[in-house]
């Protein structure tokens, strides 16, 4: 039986990566997959853009596994090239709101109509809850089209401060200020590359001017050493 870390390298993924978040076990009784438990050990692997719930046995062993989607852009392209309506699998489009606002607006002062996003977090008084895109894994390295689904993940919040933060990272999309930390502590992404969301998101009102500032001050403290830059939410 393979170990869950073959089934990381086919998705070209290690727990070694920079853009780890979470390496952790989860106890099957603290968290539902669908409605659902598993038997055996929970682990979960944690990245910027995607987390895995790997369900092992000892030395690691692969039972079964699923990859979670975050990154919204990912999910529209995933679901596109899939020829997938998200409609057919109950995946909801989560700003709607925020859509509607923006075919009010006249096209002269948006550069693009607001895409759909899909990945929905809540933080609920004892529970994390993530629904988003996901499909099973394995050794393969194609998967059929009809292996897409939409997932809830129910996850326990931890009771240790240091475990529920890492959770939390895991299994959320990055804010501003958390792209800032991958672009300047990980080199995730480039200045460019988060330039470019910073003024998206701007451009659309989602982003203040205040994080706009805070950015541009952070670019200039690059070479200053201990950057305070993580914003801690339990």
């Amino acid at each position: 039986m393979a170990s869950y870390h073959r089934v990381l390298k086919v998705f070209d993924r290690s727990i070694q990566d920079k853009s780890l978040e979470c390496d952790c076990d989860i106890h099957p009784w603290e968290i539902l997959i669908n409605g659902e438990r598993w038997a055996g050990k929970v682990r979960l692997i944690g990245f910027v853009d995607v987390f895995f719930l790997m369900c092992y046995w000892a030395d690691a062993r692969f039972e079964k596994g699923i990859i979670i989607y975050k990154d919204d852009e990912v999910i529209r392209d995933t679901l596109e090239r899939a020829n997938v309506d998200p409609s057919s699998i109950k995946l909801d489009v989560v700003n709607s709101k925020e859509m509607k606002s923006d075919e009010r607006t006249p096209q002269t002062l948006t550069a693009s109509k607001v895409p759909p996003k899909y990945f929905n977090f809540n933080s609920e008084p004892l529970d994390y809850i993530i629904t988003s895109l996901g499909h099973e894994v394995g050794l393969k390295t194609e998967y059929p089209s009809s292996s897409l689904i939409k997932y809830e993940i129910k996850i326990l919040k931890s009771g240790n401060k240091v475990m529920k933060k890492r959770i939390r990272r895991a299994v959320t999309q990055h804010s501003l200020m958390d792209l800032m930390h991958d672009a300047i502590r990980l080199g995730v992404i480039t200045h460019a590359e988060l330039t470019a969301q910073l003024l998206r998101e701007f451009y659309i009102g989602s982003a203040s001017d205040d994080a706009m500032r805070k950015y541009l001050d952070t670019i200039g403290s690059v070479n200053q050493p201990n950057i305070a830059l993580s914003n801690d939410i339990p």
